[in-house]
This record gives C-alpha cells, sequence and structure tokens, in this order.
C-alpha cells in the first residue's frame, strides 16, 4: 500500500465529475485506529480506474488526517518533554499481566515504539568506547559504528522505521539502509552486507513455520517410534505443506541419523526469520534487531548473561545488568517485546496488483503461466496453506511460563487486507508469500563473506515474493537494481530457472517481469 495519494488528491477525486459512484457502498477495510483504513477495492480493471465512493473516501481521509494530526503531537510531545513519548510507547510484562490488551491496543503501541527514535538515556547504543565524558567518568553513548563490530553488532540505527519505509510504513529499505553485518567494525569491505527486507505479512509467515515444525517434528517421532519396534531402521520422508526438507532415518537403538535432511537444520525447526532463515522466533528476530541495529539489550538477554547461558561478549564487559555500560538497566522489558510482535502479526499482507492496460494485462497473465514452466514456483511456492490462523504471543522465562498468552488471528485481527480463507467455510486459509520457507544454495556468485549461525555462504532461505514490487532493490545485499538483474544472479539450485528464464527471449522476460511487479501493497491515502 504506497501512500501515493496526498490530501489534494483525495479531495480532487471527490470533486472530478463522473467520480461519484452509482450509490453502492464500497467497504472499508477495518484497521486499528492508529492507521489509515486500506481500500478494500484498489485493483486497475482493463479500461477504467475503480474509483472508491464518496463516503469510503471520505472515512479514508479522515483517517489519514487523525494519523497525521497524531504523529505531529507525537513530535511535539517528546520535543517538549524527551521521554514522554516512549512511556505511552512502553508496556511492561507485568503491566500485560495485569491487564486485559486487546490486539487493536497492543498494535496502537507497538507502533509507537516501532516508530521511536531512542536516545542514550533510554539504552542506544553503549558506552565501551569513544572519548571520555570528565563530569561522568565513563565513556560517552551511543558509540554508533556504520560497520558492525564481529557479531556485537553496530549500532547503526535509532528506530526501526529508519530502515523500514520505502513503499510505505514498516517497508524496504535503499542500499542507503543496508547495514553491515559481521565485519571488523572499520571498513566496509570486511562486512556481510544486508538490505532491510519489509515487513508485512510476517504474522501468516510465522503461523506457517509453527506447523510446519509441528509436521517435521512428528514425523520425526513416527520414525524413533517404528524403528524401536523392529530391527531395522525406518526411514522417512520430511513433507510439510507439499515442500520437502530430504530425509530421516531413525535406527532401533534410539540414534537418529539427520545426513539426509536439506533446507532446515537437523533439529527440524522451520525458520522462517533473515535472509538466511537463522531465526525460528518473531521474537528472537526483534530481541536481536534491537541488540545489533540500536545497542538495546532485552532484560531476557541480561539475565542469560547472569546465568551464564550466552556469551557475554555480544553485549559488553559490564555488570550483568548494565552489561553494554551505558547506564541503563532496563531497556527492553519482555512485555516491549510482546508488544512488538504482537503488533509486527497484525500488519497487512501484500496483494497481487494488476496493471490498467489491456496489452499489459495479456502480458501479466502470460507471466504468471511462465512463472509456473520456467521453474520458479519451485521455490517460490505461490500459496502455502495455513490451518490455524490463530497465533500465540508468549513472554519467555521459567517465571513467566504460567502467563496467559495473547492470542491473535492473523487472518482478521489488524491492518487490512488479511490472508483469504481457502474454502467457504474457512477453516484453512491460503497464503500467497511465494516461497516455500526452506533454504537452498543459490551458488558462488551470491555468497556471502562468511556463514551465519552455521549456515553455508550460498545457503539462503527463499524470499517471500509478496510486495516485490516496492521492495527494490532485490536480493540479500541490494545489489540487483531490477527483477531481471536478481533473476540472473540466480545460481546453484536456482540455475535451471535462470537458464529458462534466459531463453524465453525479451517478451517472454518482460511477461514475467509485468507478473512479478503487480506483487505489491494495497495503497493507502496519506496526508504528508
Amino acid at each position: 500500500m504506497p501512500r501515493f495519494s496526498v490530501l489534494f488528491l483525495a479531495v480532487l477525486f471527490l470533486m472530478m465529475p463522473g467520480c461519484v459512484s452509482d450509490g453502492t457502498p464500497v467497504p472499508a477495510a477495518s484497521s486499528p485506529s492508529s492507521r489509515p483504513a486500506s481500500s478494500a477495492n484498489r485493483f486497475w480493471s482493463s479500461d477504467s480506474l475503480t474509483v472508491p465512493s464518496d463516503s469510503e473516501l471520505i472515512e479514508q481521509i479522515a483517517a489519514a488526517l487523525d494519523f497525521r494530526l497524531r504523529e505531529d503531537f507525537d513530535r511535539s510531545l517528546d520535543a517538549r518533554d524527551p521521554g514522554e513519548l516512549l512511556e505511552h510507547a512502553t508496556l511492561l510484562q507485568i503491566a500485560v499481566d495485569r491487564e486485559t490488551f486487546e490486539g487493536d491496543a497492543l498494535f496502537v503501541v507497538g507502533d509507537e515504539l516501532f516508530d521511536y527514535e531512542f536516545r542514550p538515556e533510554q539504552g542506544l547504543g553503549n558506552a565501551l568506547g569513544g572519548r571520555v565524558l570528565a563530569r561522568a567518568g565513563s565513556h560517552q553513548a551511543p558509540n554508533l559504528r556504520r560497520v558492525h563490530q564481529g557479531e556485537f553488532g553496530g549500532p547503526d540505527s535509532h528506530s526501526c522505521s529508519t530502515c523500514h519505509f520505502k513503499g510505505g510504513p514498516d517497508g524496504a529499505g535503499n542500499n542507503t539502509q543496508n547495514a553491515f553485518l559481521r565485519g571488523d567494525g572499520q571498513s566496509t569491505l570486511t562486512a556481510d552486507e544486508r538490505n532491510p527486507p519489509h515487513l508485512l505479512g510476517l504474522g501468516p509467515i510465522a503461523a506457517l513455520a509453527r506447523e510446519m515444525t509441528a509436521d517435521l517434528n512428528a514425523q520425526r517421532k513416527e520414525a524413533v517410534e517404528a524403528a524401536s519396534k523392529g530391527v531395522r531402521p525406518a526411514e522417512v520422508v520430511l513433507e510439510s505443506k507439499g515442500v520437502r526438507f530430504g530425509t530421516l532415518k531413525a535406527h532401533p537403538g534410539g540414534k537418529v541419523d539427520t545426513g539426509g535432511v536439506e533446507g532446515v537444520d537437523p533439529d527440524l525447526v522451520v525458520k522462517p526469520f533473515g535472509w538466511k532463515g537463522h531465526q525460528a522466533t518473531l521474537r528472537g528476530m526483534v530481541e536481536e534487531s534491537f541488540r545489533i541495529h540500536l545497542g538495546i539489550v532485552s532484560v531476557h538477554d541480561q539475565q542469560r548473561v547472569r546465568d551464564g547461558k550466552t556469551e557475554r561478549t555480544l553485549y559488553g564487559d559490564g555488570k550483568w545488568y548494565d552489561i553494554d555500560r551505558d547506564g541503563s538497566t532496563i531497556e527492553l522489558d519482555e512485555g516491549m517485546l510482546t508488544t512488538m510482535v504482537a503488533y509486527l502479526v497484525q500488519l497487512e499482507v501484500p496483494v497481487i496488483r494488476p496493471p490498467q492496460p489491456e496489452s499489459l494485462l495479456e502480458s501479466f497473465a502470460r507471466g504468471r503461466l511462465l512463472f509456473d514452466e520456467v521453474g520458479c514456483s519451485n521455490c517460490h511456492r505461490p500459496l502455502l496453506e495455513l490451518k490455524n490462523a490463530v497465533f500465540e504471543v508468549r513472554p519467555r522465562g521459567s517465571q513467566l511460563a504460567d502467563r496467559t498468552p495473547i492470542r491473535i488471528n492473523v487472518a482478521h485481527d489488524g491492518d487490512q487486507p488479511k490472508i483469504e480463507p481457502r474454502h467457504a467455510l474457512g477453516t484453512t486459509f491460503n497464503v500467497p508469500l511465494f516461497s516455500d520457507l526452506r533454504r537452498h544454495d543459490m551458488g558462488s556468485e551470491l555468497a556471502t563473506p562468511s556463514e551465519q549461525n552455521g549456515i553455508a555462504t550460498s545457503v539462503f532461505l527463499t524470499r517471500p515474493l509478496w510486495g516485490l514490487a516496492f521492495t527494490s532493490p532485490y536480493l540479500h545485499d541490494g545489489r540487483a537494481p531490477t527483477v531481471d538483474d536478481a533473476i540472473r544472479l540466480h545460481g546453484g539450485e536456482g540455475t535451471a530457472a535462470r537458464d529458462r528464464y534466459l531463453e524465453l527471449g525479451d517478451e517472454g522476460r518482460a511477461a514475467l517481469e509485468v507478473f512479478l511487479l503487480s506483487l505489491d501493497r494495497e495503497p493507502e491515502l496519506f496526508v504528508p
């Protein structure tokens, strides 16, 4: 939903002759009060643009104005009383436990937290380097660095939205927002470069990964039980939602051979987050991002350092409760992580927006067929079926294990549009993410400088293609300015599809690109 429309354009729609609807109301998509409502019907037709009804447009203008006024108020509040806004964007876990918060309330607070620009006194960065402040006798925070220092990170930013904005809120980032991971802290040539992906549709993706992990582990359990009842090993083909993950062999003595497992770690946990698929949970991804990009350490990680369960070198050399020595002892409470996860899983999903001219519609249809014929869909699966749309947001830690989880329906709650029911009864849902959530070897041309979490340099998660139109540049490091460039750089397991794409000729390649660039987000009104 690129926010391409401004207020004067919306008013112009109302003034244009012939733009009044025939009286049939177009239902407006519901969304939390923190965001302008999206249009439920913005597809281009072959001969005209579908224009919202007057009532729908007025409602959208009002929502857009309300959103802008709230943002202006937030900026003014934080400028007048620094830190006050963060209090509005913070829910500690104790407050989450004591109160009954619905998903829409958590969405609003999470939206504030996502946009908030942190300051050193709120935990931004660290005080592990730089010049010493004479009056305080300590090193100056935030000690930002463009190139990360190994696994320690940067920090390299002040807020989440700084890098996720292209195409609209929660979007992708330009090359200028690329992160330089696992470097020497100084030279970009030593780093593993990453381009920020868009964040839409994370709820259904997290729910899919949960179900796929359950399927694979159930198959492992069956193989172990079968082997225990006989004298021969039991071998099982690992498969979930039509995606194969190799084979697993269980021996009668209890030993499990994972040598045949493909596209997932031996623990059979599908990890859908990160360009290489290194994070299993959205909470883990958010926690890691706060640490390496903002220098903000979670209370959970502080406690793990205290208990000797994680390496201190990832955080600093201070006391466990202020390990980065910046004077801030509670930087990221578990409740703040809960809020952020609840916000992200409620974001809208991208859509397919066919082009307007008849000539391009024909190319669009042909491109969709070529997507399958070339072999793109072998890895970029157009649809995966989700059986349970209810996602549970749970805090971590043994002392919080008895807390009631927050349940969010990723097919209904939050920003619209959402994934749609697979059948009329609505018990399962289609997730058109164009990915198999599996890792593949993409060849030496795309290989990263170093492994990540033990994942080989040339291995990457199949990037979901939904939302492709607003996420250029492409590939993990943003090296491809166009879709054509990105396809040409495919190697390894993508070689055959790439070669068939190159054999299509100019017209065929153009048709496939027309289809791919229809993978967009729903537009909505925005007051700049």
